[in-house]
């Protein structure tokens, strides 16, 4: 068979690029320590690497979730047992309040500081973990709680179902008795308010079909048909107007996904640890913290040592409610750790699941490296030879 010199250079040519091919391929896997580059190399491996990839991202993004969760609950559960400390010092000070041993001006200064108390506490129910508030449930963009208004009833008559609204602001409590019986909403009532502690008072008169009392900068409205009678001097007739703390967060806590099948609430729903008032003015039900501490307040400022004492009561059952909602937060800090730590160990058996598939073996990748450079050199010095003949050669 007869083999033309443009045979000879097409097939050299040939021979030359696919020895460079595989060069560049192997430099290829060299430079990267990747066996598969591109879904060409090996479509089944890379299929499995992504799956594996989008595996292990998934992995990565319940991480994220632990570590922020992790967060929120450790501050969380720190900033609970400084509540816990204060909690105990009020219970401290009611004690001695109801002892009856002090005189009216050591239960003011007394009430001064049962007032930092409850600001310290306040500060603590509206912790923030950057911009987001750790006991507002899932509106964590807004303030756990603000000041507000609220009533401490002495007597019996009277409950919080007979007030409808507070407004205005109050610098100091306001102490508010009836003068006259009558009617709310139907009779023209007397009644009288002072804001130093009974030492002067100012009178008015509810008008006949009225429902809203004027205390100067605070006005008080009454649910029409309370029957009210005039003050006994045993706290039948009268009320106190006073700070409050009301619950401005969610009822829902935030809860978030760390792991496939399991969630985790990273806040806490306040009013179930601190109590207060809801947005309608009414108190939570049970050991109420923020509204027992008001209450105390208003019992050493009037000296009721009976009322301090009821307080100092409801103190220790809010103490044991605060301990158990950081008991809770500890609970929950636990299993997101032990799911951290979970997840980070199936995301390394991951990690190596995908190296297996998809990096090169540097030594197997080296020998034969070096055995396509010496094929490649082979065909191109060859070649070189084969190109350089002509007739010449066969004379």
């Amino acid at each position: 068979m007869r083999i033309s010199t443009s045979q000879i250079f097409s097939q050299s040519l040939t021979q030359l690029n696919s020895s460079l091919n595989d060069v560049a391929k192997l430099n290829e896997i060299n430079s990267s320590q990747k066996r598969i580059n591109r879904p060409s190399d090996d479509p089944a491996g890379m299929g499995q690497v992504v799956e594996l990839r989008a595996y292990d991202q998934t992995l990565s993004g319940y991480v994220d979730n632990c570590g922020v969760a992790s967060d929120y609950l450790s501050t969380a559960d720190e900033v609970l047992n400084d509540a816990s400390e204060i909690i105990a010092a009020a219970m401290e000070l009611a004690e001695q309040g109801a002892s009856e041993t002090y005189t009216e001006t050591q239960l003011q200064a007394m009430a001064l500081e049962m007032e930092s108390y409850l600001e310290s506490l306040f500060a603590i129910a509206n912790t923030q973990t950057g911009s987001d508030y750790l006991f507002a449930g899932d509106d964590i963009g807004d303030n756990a709680y603000e000041f507000g208004l609220g009533v401490t009833l002495p007597g019996e008559t009277l409950s919080n179902a007979s007030f409808v609204e507070l407004s205005g602001e109050v610098d100091s409590t306001v102490t508010v008795q009836f003068t006259s019986d009558g009617t709310i909403g139907t009779d023209a009532i007397d009644y009288q308010y002072s804001t130093d502690n009974g030492e002067t008072w100012t009178t008015a008169t509810l008008a006949a079909g009225d429902t809203v009392l004027d205390l100067g900068d605070a006005q008080v409205e009454m649910a029409t048909g309370t029957v009210v009678s005039a003050a006994d001097g045993e706290g039948e007739g009268e009320f106190y107007l006073r700070q409050a703390v009301v619950y401005t967060g969610s009822d829902t806590a935030m809860s978030v996904s760390i792991s496939e099948n399991t969630s985790v609430d990273m806040t806490t729903v306040g009013s179930t640890i601190f109590g207060g008032l809801d947005d309608t003015g009414t108190p939570y039900d049970g050991a109420n913290l923020f509204e027992t501490i008001s209450d105390c307040i208003v019992c050493l400022e009037t000296g009721d040592y009976d009322g301090v004492a009821d307080c100092l009561e409801v103190l220790g059952d809010a103490h044991e409610v605060v301990e158990t909602g950081a008991a809770n937060l500890g609970a929950r800090e636990t299993k997101v750790s032990y799911t951290e730590q979970s997840l980070s160990l199936v995301q390394s058996l991951t990690a190596n699941s995908i190296s297996r598939e998809e990096d090169a073996d540097a030594t197997q990748i080296i020998v034969e490296l070096e055995q396509a450079n010496y094929v490649y050199e082979a065909v191109l010095n060859s070649s070189a030879d084969i190109m350089k003949m002509s007739l010449l050669n066969y004379i």
